[in-house]
Protein backbone atom coordinates (compact mmCIF):
# COMPACT_ATOMS: atom_id res chain seq x y z
CA UNK A 1 0.00 0.00 0.00
CA UNK A 2 1.36 3.42 -1.12
CA UNK A 3 1.64 6.02 1.69
CA UNK A 4 -0.64 8.66 1.35
CA UNK A 5 1.23 12.02 1.81
CA UNK A 6 -1.65 14.08 1.48
CA UNK A 7 -4.29 12.89 3.94
CA UNK A 8 -1.32 11.93 6.56
CA UNK A 9 -0.46 15.86 6.34
CA UNK A 10 -3.90 17.02 6.55
CA UNK A 11 -4.64 14.55 9.50
CA UNK A 12 -1.25 15.84 11.29
CA UNK A 13 -2.24 19.02 10.89
CA UNK A 14 -5.70 19.52 12.82
CA UNK A 15 -3.59 17.47 15.48
CA UNK A 16 -1.94 20.65 15.79
CA UNK A 17 -1.95 21.35 19.37
CA UNK A 18 -0.61 18.07 20.05
CA UNK A 19 2.51 19.18 17.99
CA UNK A 20 2.52 22.37 19.94
CA UNK A 21 2.75 20.63 23.32
CA UNK A 22 5.62 18.42 21.93
CA UNK A 23 7.91 21.19 20.50
CA UNK A 24 7.16 23.05 23.94
CA UNK A 25 7.91 19.79 25.78
CA UNK A 26 11.24 18.74 24.11
CA UNK A 27 12.27 22.69 23.71
CA UNK A 28 12.01 22.44 27.65
CA UNK A 29 13.94 19.63 27.49
CA UNK A 30 16.84 21.30 24.79
CA UNK A 31 17.34 24.20 27.09
CA UNK A 32 17.60 21.98 30.39
CA UNK A 33 19.89 19.65 28.93
CA UNK A 34 21.87 22.59 27.41
CA UNK A 35 21.65 24.33 30.77
CA UNK A 36 23.21 21.27 32.54
CA UNK A 37 26.17 20.17 29.76
CA UNK A 38 27.02 23.67 30.36
CA UNK A 39 27.39 23.43 34.32
CA UNK A 40 29.08 19.75 33.34
CA UNK A 41 31.60 21.25 30.89
CA UNK A 42 32.36 24.11 33.52
CA UNK A 43 32.73 21.62 36.22
CA UNK A 44 35.07 19.67 33.95
CA UNK A 45 37.17 22.51 33.65
CA UNK A 46 37.56 23.37 37.18
CA UNK A 47 38.52 19.89 38.32
CA UNK A 48 40.75 19.27 36.01
CA UNK A 49 41.57 15.35 35.29
CA UNK A 50 38.90 14.03 38.09
CA UNK A 51 36.93 17.16 36.33
CA UNK A 52 36.65 14.19 33.12
CA UNK A 53 35.14 11.38 35.42
CA UNK A 54 32.29 14.07 37.09
CA UNK A 55 31.60 14.73 33.46
CA UNK A 56 30.62 11.15 31.95
CA UNK A 57 28.60 10.65 35.21
CA UNK A 58 26.84 13.61 34.52
CA UNK A 59 26.65 12.97 31.65
CA UNK A 60 24.67 9.60 32.33
CA UNK A 61 22.77 10.92 34.71
CA UNK A 62 21.44 13.35 31.78
CA UNK A 63 20.79 10.79 29.01
CA UNK A 64 18.96 8.73 31.88
CA UNK A 65 16.92 11.21 32.97
CA UNK A 66 15.29 12.57 29.57
CA UNK A 67 15.39 9.06 28.79
CA UNK A 68 12.47 8.91 31.58
CA UNK A 69 11.18 11.95 30.86
CA UNK A 70 10.23 10.69 27.63
CA UNK A 71 9.05 6.91 28.20
CA UNK A 72 6.74 8.32 31.04
CA UNK A 73 5.83 11.86 30.46
CA UNK A 74 5.48 12.03 26.51
CA UNK A 75 3.76 8.95 26.05
CA UNK A 76 1.14 9.61 28.06
CA UNK A 77 0.82 12.76 25.40
CA UNK A 78 1.63 10.27 22.68
CA UNK A 79 -1.36 7.97 23.46
CA UNK A 80 -3.49 11.25 23.67
CA UNK A 81 -2.35 12.23 20.47
CA UNK A 82 -2.84 8.59 19.44
CA UNK A 83 -6.78 8.58 20.20
CA UNK A 84 -7.25 11.97 18.48
CA UNK A 85 -5.60 10.77 15.27
CA UNK A 86 -7.68 7.65 16.02
CA UNK A 87 -11.26 9.99 15.78
CA UNK A 88 -10.11 11.88 12.88
CA UNK A 89 -8.91 8.64 10.81
CA UNK A 90 -12.48 6.93 11.64
CA UNK A 91 -14.66 9.97 11.83
CA UNK A 92 -13.39 12.92 10.09
CA UNK A 93 -13.90 15.45 12.77
CA UNK A 94 -13.91 15.36 16.48
CA UNK A 95 -16.89 16.21 18.76
CA UNK A 96 -18.17 19.52 18.38
CA UNK A 97 -16.81 22.25 21.37
CA UNK A 98 -14.34 19.80 22.21
CA UNK A 99 -10.79 20.84 23.49
CA UNK A 100 -8.46 18.79 21.44
CA UNK A 101 -6.06 18.11 24.47
CA UNK A 102 -8.69 17.65 26.87
CA UNK A 103 -10.54 14.71 24.37
CA UNK A 104 -7.20 12.70 24.27
CA UNK A 105 -7.15 12.78 27.92
CA UNK A 106 -10.19 11.53 28.71
CA UNK A 107 -9.92 9.01 25.80
CA UNK A 108 -7.23 7.70 27.63
CA UNK A 109 -8.33 7.69 30.95
CA UNK A 110 -11.56 6.33 30.28
CA UNK A 111 -10.03 2.73 28.70
CA UNK A 112 -7.03 2.82 30.83
CA UNK A 113 -8.06 3.38 34.32
CA UNK A 114 -4.39 3.36 35.62
CA UNK A 115 -1.53 4.70 34.12
CA UNK A 116 0.71 1.74 34.73
CA UNK A 117 -1.80 -0.37 32.77
CA UNK A 118 -0.99 1.99 29.66
CA UNK A 119 2.51 0.82 29.98
CA UNK A 120 2.10 -2.29 30.67
CA UNK A 121 0.04 -2.69 27.36
CA UNK A 122 2.70 -0.82 25.61
CA UNK A 123 5.29 -3.17 26.76
CA UNK A 124 2.96 -6.34 25.52
CA UNK A 125 2.73 -5.10 22.03
CA UNK A 126 5.80 -4.11 21.78
CA UNK A 127 7.72 -6.65 23.05
CA UNK A 128 5.25 -9.41 20.75
CA UNK A 129 5.88 -7.28 17.60
CA UNK A 130 9.39 -7.18 18.36
CA UNK A 131 9.40 -10.88 18.62
CA UNK A 132 7.63 -11.20 15.53
CA UNK A 133 10.17 -9.61 13.25
CA UNK A 134 12.62 -11.67 14.21
CA UNK A 135 10.92 -14.74 13.57
CA UNK A 136 10.15 -13.31 10.56
CA UNK A 137 13.90 -12.43 9.59
CA UNK A 138 15.50 -15.65 11.39
CA UNK A 139 13.29 -17.37 8.56
CA UNK A 140 14.01 -15.99 5.80
CA UNK A 141 18.17 -15.67 6.73
CA UNK A 142 17.76 -19.48 6.48
CA UNK A 143 15.02 -19.96 3.83
CA UNK A 144 14.86 -18.17 -0.07
CA UNK A 145 11.52 -17.11 0.53
CA UNK A 146 10.59 -14.95 -2.86
CA UNK A 147 9.25 -11.49 -1.94
CA UNK A 148 10.27 -10.87 1.69
CA UNK A 149 13.59 -11.14 1.62
CA UNK A 150 14.50 -7.36 0.95
CA UNK A 151 12.30 -6.62 3.76
CA UNK A 152 13.23 -9.40 6.38
CA UNK A 153 17.11 -8.49 6.20
CA UNK A 154 16.78 -5.01 6.48
CA UNK A 155 19.22 -3.42 8.87
CA UNK A 156 18.04 -4.35 12.47
CA UNK A 157 18.35 -1.38 13.86
CA UNK A 158 15.96 0.67 11.15
CA UNK A 159 13.11 -2.32 11.88
CA UNK A 160 13.60 -1.87 15.47
CA UNK A 161 12.86 1.93 15.44
CA UNK A 162 9.71 1.37 12.88
CA UNK A 163 8.49 -1.05 15.62
CA UNK A 164 7.27 2.21 17.51
CA UNK A 165 5.55 3.32 14.94
CA UNK A 166 3.60 -0.50 14.61
CA UNK A 167 3.26 -0.34 18.24
CA UNK A 168 1.09 3.02 18.42
CA UNK A 169 -0.84 1.78 14.91
CA UNK A 170 -1.72 -0.85 17.39
CA UNK A 171 -3.16 1.13 19.98
CA UNK A 172 -4.93 3.14 17.64
CA UNK A 173 -6.84 -0.31 16.42
CA UNK A 174 -7.77 -0.63 20.04
CA UNK A 175 -8.70 2.69 21.11
CA UNK A 176 -10.99 2.40 17.86
CA UNK A 177 -12.80 -0.66 18.80
CA UNK A 178 -13.75 0.85 22.32
CA UNK A 179 -13.81 -2.29 23.87
CA UNK A 180 -14.09 -2.45 28.02
CA UNK A 181 -11.04 -5.49 27.61
CA UNK A 182 -8.62 -3.16 25.81
CA UNK A 183 -6.11 -6.39 26.29
CA UNK A 184 -8.28 -8.52 24.13
CA UNK A 185 -8.88 -5.67 21.91
CA UNK A 186 -4.35 -5.22 21.53
CA UNK A 187 -4.74 -8.80 21.20
CA UNK A 188 -6.83 -8.52 17.95
CA UNK A 189 -4.54 -5.79 17.05
CA UNK A 190 -1.39 -7.77 17.06
CA UNK A 191 -3.04 -10.59 15.27
CA UNK A 192 -4.27 -8.52 12.76
CA UNK A 193 -0.88 -6.97 12.07
CA UNK A 194 0.91 -10.59 12.20
CA UNK A 195 -1.57 -11.37 9.23
CA UNK A 196 -0.81 -8.46 7.11
CA UNK A 197 2.63 -7.55 8.53
CA UNK A 198 4.66 -7.22 4.85
CA UNK A 199 2.81 -4.16 3.76
CA UNK A 200 2.73 -2.60 7.19
CA UNK A 201 6.31 -3.17 8.53
CA UNK A 202 7.97 -2.06 4.86
CA UNK A 203 6.08 1.24 5.04
CA UNK A 204 6.96 1.60 8.47
CA UNK A 205 10.76 1.08 7.64
CA UNK A 206 10.44 3.49 4.97
CA UNK A 207 9.26 5.92 7.21
CA UNK A 208 12.14 4.71 9.86
CA UNK A 209 14.53 5.95 7.04
CA UNK A 210 12.90 9.30 7.09
CA UNK A 211 13.04 9.97 10.47
CA UNK A 212 16.76 9.41 10.53
CA UNK A 213 16.49 11.27 7.58
CA UNK A 214 15.29 14.39 8.96
CA UNK A 215 17.20 14.54 12.03
CA UNK A 216 20.31 14.16 10.25
CA UNK A 217 18.69 17.37 8.17
CA UNK A 218 17.81 18.97 11.27
CA UNK A 219 21.37 18.63 12.73
CA UNK A 220 22.88 20.04 9.36
CA UNK A 221 20.35 23.16 9.45
CA UNK A 222 21.10 23.51 12.91
CA UNK A 223 24.85 23.65 12.96
CA UNK A 224 24.80 26.67 9.81
CA UNK A 225 24.31 28.99 13.26
CA UNK A 226 25.98 27.19 15.85
CA UNK A 227 28.76 25.92 13.37
CA UNK A 228 29.30 29.63 13.35
CA UNK A 229 29.12 30.43 16.58
CA UNK A 230 31.54 27.65 17.10
CA UNK A 231 34.25 29.34 14.31
CA UNK A 232 34.09 32.70 16.08
CA UNK A 233 34.77 31.44 19.70
CA UNK A 234 38.37 29.94 20.70
CA UNK A 235 37.15 28.47 24.16
CA UNK A 236 36.97 24.72 23.55
CA UNK A 237 34.04 24.58 26.40
CA UNK A 238 31.70 26.51 24.00
CA UNK A 239 32.84 24.99 20.86
CA UNK A 240 31.38 21.50 22.50
CA UNK A 241 28.15 23.22 24.12
CA UNK A 242 27.52 24.62 20.58
CA UNK A 243 27.92 21.16 18.81
CA UNK A 244 25.15 19.56 21.34
CA UNK A 245 23.05 22.54 20.99
CA UNK A 246 22.71 21.90 17.86
CA UNK A 247 22.28 17.76 17.90
CA UNK A 248 19.81 18.70 20.61
CA UNK A 249 17.68 20.69 18.80
CA UNK A 250 17.76 18.63 15.64
CA UNK A 251 16.64 15.84 18.13
CA UNK A 252 13.96 17.97 19.14
CA UNK A 253 12.35 19.28 15.43
CA UNK A 254 12.83 15.84 14.59
CA UNK A 255 10.51 13.67 17.17
CA UNK A 256 8.41 16.97 17.05
CA UNK A 257 7.90 17.05 13.71
CA UNK A 258 9.25 13.98 11.81
CA UNK A 259 8.07 11.46 14.34
CA UNK A 260 4.86 13.02 14.38
CA UNK A 261 4.05 12.54 10.82
CA UNK A 262 5.70 9.36 10.51
CA UNK A 263 3.51 7.97 13.09
CA UNK A 264 0.16 9.29 11.50
CA UNK A 265 1.47 7.47 8.36
CA UNK A 266 1.45 4.10 9.76
CA UNK A 267 -1.53 4.26 11.55
CA UNK A 268 -3.68 5.38 8.51
CA UNK A 269 -1.78 2.35 6.74
CA UNK A 270 -2.46 -0.31 9.58
CA UNK A 271 -5.89 1.26 9.16
CA UNK A 272 -6.75 0.54 5.59
CA UNK A 273 -4.85 -2.86 5.30
CA UNK A 274 -6.83 -4.67 7.79
CA UNK A 275 -10.51 -3.60 7.09
CA UNK A 276 -12.88 -6.32 6.86
CA UNK A 277 -10.84 -8.75 8.01
CA UNK A 278 -11.18 -10.43 11.37
CA UNK A 279 -8.44 -12.51 13.64
CA UNK A 280 -6.54 -15.87 12.46
CA UNK A 281 -6.99 -18.93 14.97
CA UNK A 282 -3.57 -20.09 13.48
CA UNK A 283 -2.11 -17.28 13.54
CA UNK A 284 -2.66 -16.86 17.29
CA UNK A 285 -1.33 -20.42 18.35
CA UNK A 286 1.96 -19.49 15.76
CA UNK A 287 2.33 -16.24 17.88
CA UNK A 288 1.74 -18.16 21.10
CA UNK A 289 4.81 -20.28 20.37
CA UNK A 290 7.39 -18.05 19.80
CA UNK A 291 6.71 -14.90 22.09
CA UNK A 292 5.99 -14.89 25.63
CA UNK A 293 4.94 -11.25 25.95
CA UNK A 294 1.89 -12.52 23.57
CA UNK A 295 1.04 -15.24 26.03
CA UNK A 296 1.05 -12.35 28.68
CA UNK A 297 -1.44 -10.14 26.70
CA UNK A 298 -3.56 -13.35 26.07
CA UNK A 299 -3.51 -14.07 29.57
CA UNK A 300 -4.49 -10.44 30.26
CA UNK A 301 -7.30 -10.00 28.10
CA UNK A 302 -8.69 -13.78 29.35
CA UNK A 303 -8.37 -12.56 32.76
CA UNK A 304 -10.50 -9.52 32.64
CA UNK A 305 -13.64 -8.78 33.58
CA UNK A 306 -15.69 -6.54 32.00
Amino acid sequence: MKLDFRETWSILLKTSPYLGVMVAIYGLMGVGAAIFLGLLLLMAKIFGGAGFLVFLIGLACLFGLLKLIQRYLFYLVKAGHVAVITELIHKGSLPPNVNQIEFGKQTVSRLFKEISALFLLDQLISGTVKSFNRKVMDIAGKIPIPGIDGIARVEGSITRLAVTYIDEAILSFSLAKNDKNIWESAKKGVILYAQNWKPILTNAVILAVVSIVGFLLFVAIMLIPFGFLSFVTTNELLKAFFLFCALTIGYGLKVAIINPFCLVATIITYNRIIIGQEPNRDWEMKMEQFSDKFRQLKAKAAETVV
